[in-house]
């Protein structure tokens, strides 16, 4: 993407050697002698990047970065300076500079500085889009809720929605819709138009959990080459969900406390924080209750966490939802799939009714996206699902394997003398221990105890298994149990 800036100057030598170097490194340049012009020049056209001098007659470039925010213009604004000092540089970033940047002939510091501001319009630009498009597709007309308990989750989110201010726990099983219900209270809220950006906390490492979050100025740690904005930066103006945050480490709880008491950010290796205006909601499938109790988690995040409350129930709990939230993936998932499968049969609905759902709603979207994938016809019969479903109703996983209140690690598979054998309970196991940990297979083997090669080695093993099977039997079941990716037909997961 090319980018345009203009370019506010007053000396004229140092106006055309600057618009010159620019134009040679691809940058479109158009260029002004004073504040006055450059302000005339932005009402009419405004450029991607807007590079100022900070010291000029008149209006000066402090002076201009005030009108531009003044006028809500959501352009990077990269001022030059003969003689930075801190003071100019506090002040440039108090009135929302992008950057600060001391004059030189080589200008090396400046197109560093010029390609974080074009990196940062790329992503600014996709989240719109994004934005639009997941407006829609979060629409709180959307959320299926014809079972009592998803009725009554709608009615709280209704209600919640129009407070975009309030901080908001979510607490559910792996796959009920937690993200989900996230995006519906953040796309029907005030902030729709804003980014949604979701932190995947256990999935960052710990040494790298400031610099993602918070960004970084350059030289703060070796490799810094420039600034890198964070993302909560990123969502300005939007919401941050703080995704299994019952899995984040103790050090790095305190300093989530801090952002989310103060609602300001440091840049690692910067100096004084800055506002941040951002929404935090937090999701985990954990009782932070009892985690608090164990020592686990932080108290004192527990209760700026948990101002609003809500429970996702699990899908086994919303059984009326069940088959309309089937017929929701079987559309979608047909599109994605180019298949014309148009309905799911009666007999195919009951058998999806009687299911338990360890994996909950995302655990539904991948039996129908599979059952789409093998369907030659256009209805989805009984014969299109995994044959532990439809042999006289025995679920993939018992209810008994449902985490336990008292210990959410504890698991209880049924073995049935005579019938069960090693190599299926260690699958059921193996899915089971996927489905608790998200579908991430190194959170899965850490689980398990083993590695990530030995746990790809099995799951390889048992398709292996499924595709030497005779011709007559029913398509390979064990994608089914195994839980989808993150994302899911619907956005529930």
């Amino acid at each position: 993407m090319i980018s345009t800036i203009l370019l506010v100057e007053d000396e004229p030598l140092i106006r055309e050697a600057f618009a010159l170097r620019l134009s040679e490194r691809g940058y479109v340049v158009q260029t002004a002698r004073s504040g006055e012009e450059g302000l005339a020049l932005l009402r009419t056209s405004p450029p991607d990047i807007l590079v100022l001098d900070m010291v000029m007659p008149g209006l000066s470039g402090l002076d201009l970065l005030r009108e531009v925010r003044a006028a809500d213009l959501e352009i990077p604004v990269i001022l030059l300076t003969a003689r930075g000092t801190v003071k100019d540089a506090v002040e440039a970033m108090r009135l929302g500079a992008f950057d600060f940047v001391t004059k030189n002939i080589d200008m090396d510091e400046l197109f560093l500085s010029l390609s974080n501001a074009a990196r940062f319009l790329s992503l600014s630009r996709e989240a719109r889009y994004w934005t639009g498009r997941e407006s829609g597709r979060y629409a709180l007309e959307r959320m299926v809720a014809e079972s009592p308990a998803g009725s009554d989750l709608r009615d709280q989110v209704a209600g919640l929605a129009p407070n975009d201010r309030v901080t908001v726990l979510l607490q559910g099983e792996t796959g009920s819709g937690k993200e989900y219900v996230a995006k519906v209270l953040h796309y029907n809220g005030p902030s729709g138009d804003r980014p949604f950006i979701e932190v995947d906390c256990p999935a960052i490492p710990s040494e790298l959990f400031e610099s993602e979050l918070f960004g970084y100025e350059k030289g703060s740690f070796t490799g810094a080459a420039g600034r890198r904005i964070g993302l909560v930066e990123l969502a300005e103006g939007g919401t941050v969900l703080l995704d299994e945050i019952g899995d984040l480490p103790l050090p790095l709880q305190a300093k989530l406390l801090r952002v989310i008491e103060e609602r300001t950010i440091r840049r690692v290796g910067g100096g004084a924080p800055f506002p941040v205006d951002v929404r935090f909601m937090a999701a985990t499938h954990r009782d932070l209750r009892i985690a608090v109790r164990e020592g686990r988690f932080r108290e004192d995040l527990f209760y700026r966490l948990n101002v609003v409350t809500l429970s996702i129930p699990p899908l086994r709990d919303r059984r009326e939802d069940i088959v309309p939230l089937a017929e929701r993936f079987l559309h979608q998932s047909a599109q994605t799939l180019r298949k014309k499968v148009l309905r799911i049969s009666p007999s195919a609905q009951r058998l999806l009714r009687d299911y338990v759902y360890p994996g909950n709603i995302r655990e539904l979207s991948n039996l129908i996206e599979r059952a789409v994938l093998f369907c030659g016809g256009t209805q989805l019969e009984a014969v299109h699902f995994p044959p532990e479903l439809r042999n006289g109703g025995t679920p993939l996983l018992l209810p008994s394997t449902a985490p336990s209140p008292e210990d959410p690690r504890l698991l209880s598979l049924p073995f049935r003398m005579g019938e069960d054998t090693l190599e299926g309970t260690e699958r059921r196991l193996i899915s089971e221990v996927l489905a608790r940990s998200g579908g991430n297979k190194s959170r899965a083997a850490e689980s398990l105890g083993i590695s990530r090669w030995a746990l790809d080695r099995r799951l390889k093993g048992e398709r292996e298994r499924e595709e030497k099977s005779p011709a007559g039997d029913s398509p390979p079941s064990s994608k089914a149990s195994a839980p989808a990716s993150r994302r899911n037909a619907s956005g529930e997961s």
